[in-house]
């Protein structure tokens, strides 16, 4: 869908004769911002982030303290600041670059950042929704590793871009720590055994957001 997404928009600036170059890059940056904080629009599963203001009132929300956690964990402010202000800007940023760089949405660099996004929001619907503690062990390695590949495709590009979608690998890292970690402190309950690090049957079950009217309304939020 991201795809087919860029390539309707390459299309129709084809159509218009107009380059990337001509459009504003801010609104260019915009577009990515809005794709790399919303881009679960575009995924059919449940991939619930973490509700601070739940998590304030009730002691915890999907994902978050709703689990034994780590004594380090940063405290819940620390997300959505790291997502909004710092995160999502770089990629916005980064992305605009080289879209004027490329001249066209559509791009082999593009399209290595979206599948970034999408192995995110899988890995949201496996760590936040279902709680597969073991499976989200190694879900963090692949979005980690499909960071690595986007930056490195950016960087092909326009090398500043690389470099700072390369950045946010840190957080990235710091969260696979504390994701690990976290799978350490939650054993199978009654056994005390570690959870499998793959995904068991009867764990847990997967619902999609498209195709169910059971699934909490704030989700898509």
């Amino acid at each position: 869908l991201f795809g087919l997404t860029f390539q309707t928009l390459d299309f129709l600036l084809s159509k218009l004769d107009v380059t990337t170059s001509s459009v504003p890059f801010p609104l260019i940056a915009f577009l990515f911002y809005a794709s790399s904080l919303k881009s679960r629009v575009f995924n059919p599963l449940n991939n619930q982030r973490p509700d601070r203001s739940k998590a304030m009132k009730e002691g915890g929300s999907n994902g978050f303290r709703d689990r034994v956690m780590p004594s380090w964990t940063p405290p819940g402010v620390v997300f959505p600041i790291m997502w909004v202000l710092i995160i999502g800007p770089i990629r916005a940023y980064s992305s605009a670059l080289v879209v004027s760089s490329t001249g066209s949405f559509f791009s082999v660099a593009t399209m290595a950042f979206m599948l970034h996004l999408t192995c995110g929001d899988i890995w949201n619907t496996i760590n936040n929704t279902e709680k597969r503690y073991g499976a989200a062990v190694v879900g963090i390695i692949g979005v980690v590793l499909s960071a690595a590949n986007a930056a490195s495709q950016y960087y092909q590009v326009d090398p500043l871009a690389g470099k700072l979608l390369g950045g946010t690998l840190l957080w990235l890292v710091t969260a696979g720590a504390l994701i690990t970690d976290t799978w350490r402190l939650n054993p199978v309950e009654g056994t005390g055994e570690r959870v499998p690090l793959y995904p068991v049957k009867g764990e847990a079950e997967t619902k999609f957001m498209w195709f169910s009217s059971d699934v909490d309304a704030s989700a898509g939020n």
